[in-house]
């Protein structure tokens, strides 16, 4: 959903499903007949979209298209004072209808096209604690909820940084200009901030010496931070969207920290690839890989497809400044820090697609009763306890509640999950039975929390969410009983929902992974011959 396409240039044509101008009240800005871009932004986006790496693809010689390119224009061009050209929308209109009719053509002829990218905002309406959530960004999580589709929504670019203060302005909680605006703040949508490419420069001048502050798969200078909404996790991903690379005597960026695409303009420039900045092209990376794996797995649900992807996801060891001393066993203050600028991290399709032999997956999709609890156990395998090395465990949930923008509690109802270890799942189902507080965790017995399995972030800071995952890492042998399961409690909790036969949607990955090449995967699969959950 951009300023359109140009349908027929070479590496588009034979992967264009359809195109749509959804025109304004005003037909001078978008007509009906004519879904062209009239700009390249959206030319640009749907070349990443398409083949995810256009420089990969480049290099190999090989272009592949996996996936189909349904375009719906809603941006036109506009001439800026300082003659430039750019692609702009007009927020009430796009809220009004365009939003709506476009999701609407798109889902009621395509019913398989269920990734709608926006890589576009309103840089007026950022995201700020005590304000309600946005209209756009409330529209964009009804329709999410409605159709069944995945929006994937970049965060907005901040040019209004100085790369002496780099990234210390990321934390500046009396600047708001950095933050996520309109409708990257929507709770259902992938939102994804952008890290750096691979360091290079091109020098055009011997003498120049260019420079960046942000190296390899550092964050974007020009990104945006969250939190979200209520303090959700935002942005949930990033994926490389540029860097800013100057020189004493090139003050404009240099291509070395641009992202290759497709030219609009190919017939008059006699190329048919450009290079741009910005979270409007990491966001396009994920879309890519959501609808490879949508591809793989098309039965799955969107919530389901949306955990594997945010699962597979790791935050870079490599980090600047504040952001390198923040570690995953810090308290959610500090975690809260690394979150804001990286989400969950970068995706990998892999593993989102397969578990490996050392890595497994364990998935459910599923409904709830409001204010009810699901447990689900599984067993480790000896080889997971006792081989030395790191191992870890990870736990993804997301679900699609209702949602209401006159409401402080935004979510008509809320979700979180609990692991423990070494207890018999009928210990756990009676404790939490007896259970009434709204704080189950403080509430839970000391000999149930002893056993209970500290993921990070921790509970308060995810529950914020619809996309939560914790993680607990060992480097040493875990103090746990393989002879007794691992057991999850989800837990749902109605905030105003008035219908009693209403069913929560929501899916869970559990990730086991283990840095030594042992038979995981056979050995987890012999040890869960059955899944077994207690409503």
């Amino acid at each position: 959903m951009d300023s359109g396409i140009v349908s027929n240039h070479p590496l588009l044509e034979n992967a264009v499903g359809d195109e749509k101008p959804i025109a304004t009240k005003d037909r001078s800005k978008i007509e009906e007949d004519k879904p062209t871009d009239d700009v390249g932004h959206g030319t640009r986006v749907a070349g990443i979209a398409l083949y995810g790496d256009v420089k990969e693809c480049i290099d190999n010689k090989k272009f592949t298209p996996e996936i189909w390119i349904f375009s719906a224009k809603v941006m036109y061009a506009e001439k800026q004072p300082d003659g430039s050209v750019e692609a702009i929308y007009d927020p009430e209109e796009l809220l009004e209808h365009q939003l709506e009719r476009a999701v609407r053509w798109i889902a009621g002829n395509y019913p398989t096209c269920k990734v709608i990218n926006i890589s576009f905002g309103n840089l007026n309406n950022r995201i700020a604690s005590g304000r309600k959530q946005f209209n756009l960004s409330s529209l964009v999580d009804e329709l999410a909820k409605k159709w069944k589709v995945v929006f994937v929504i970049s965060t907005g670019n901040y040019f209004g940084f100085n790369l002496n203060s780099y990234p210390n302005y990321f934390q500046d909680t009396a600047n708001d200009d950095v933050k996520i605006i309109d409708p990257a703040s929507s709770a259902l949508a992938l939102t994804v901030g952008s890290i750096t490419p691979p360091y290079g420069t091109e020098v055009r001048n011997p003498s120049d010496i260019l420079s960046s502050p942000a190296k390899t798969l550092y964050p974007s200078p020009f990104t945006r931070v969250g939190p979200g909404y209520n303090g959700m996790i935002k942005p949930d991903l990033v994926e490389i969207g540029g860097n800013e690379i100057t020189g004493r005597h090139q003050p404009a960026p240099n291509i070395g920290g641009k992202i290759i695409s497709l030219n609009r303009d190919f017939i008059r420039d006699g190329k048919l690839f450009n290079a741009d900045i910005g979270t409007s092209f990491s966001t396009p990376k994920i879309s890519n890989c959501i609808a490879r794996l949508w591809n793989k797995y098309p039965d799955f649900s969107a919530n389901l497809i949306k955990s594997l992807v945010l699962s597979s996801a790791g935050i870079p060891d490599e980090r600047p400044g504040y952001l390198q001393d923040i570690k995953f066993s810090d308290t959610n203050e500090k975690l809260a820090n690394l979150l804001n600028v990286y989400g969950y991290g970068v995706p990998s399709l892999d593993k989102a697609s397969f578990s490996q032999n050392n890595r497994v997956l364990l998935i459910a999709d599923d409904r709830i009763k409001l204010d009810s609890i699901h447990l689900y156990q599984f067993f480790l395998p000896d080889e997971f306890i006792n081989v030395k090395g790191h191992r870890q465990l990870l736990v993804t949930l997301v679900f699609d509640p209702l949602v209401n923008k006159n409401r402080i509690d935004y979510l008509g109802c809320i979700m979180e999950f609990h692991l423990f270890h070494s207890l018999q799942i009928k210990e756990i189902e009676q404790c939490f039975k007896q259970l009434k507080s709204d704080d189950m965790e403080a509430a839970l017995p000391e000999s149930i929390k002893q056993k209970k399995i500290e993921l990070k972030p921790g509970g308060n800071l995810r529950k914020s969410g619809v996309h939560q995952k914790g993680i607990k890492a060992w480097g040493k042998r875990p103090g746990i009983d393989i002879n007794k399961p691992l057991v999850i409690a989800i837990i749902c909790k109605n905030k105003w929902i008035k219908d009693n036969n209403y069913l929560q949607n929501y899916a869970i990955v559990v990730t086991a992974e283990h840095e030594k090449k042992i038979e995981l995967y056979a050995r987890i699969r012999q040890r869960n011959q059955e899944r077994v959950r207690i409503k």
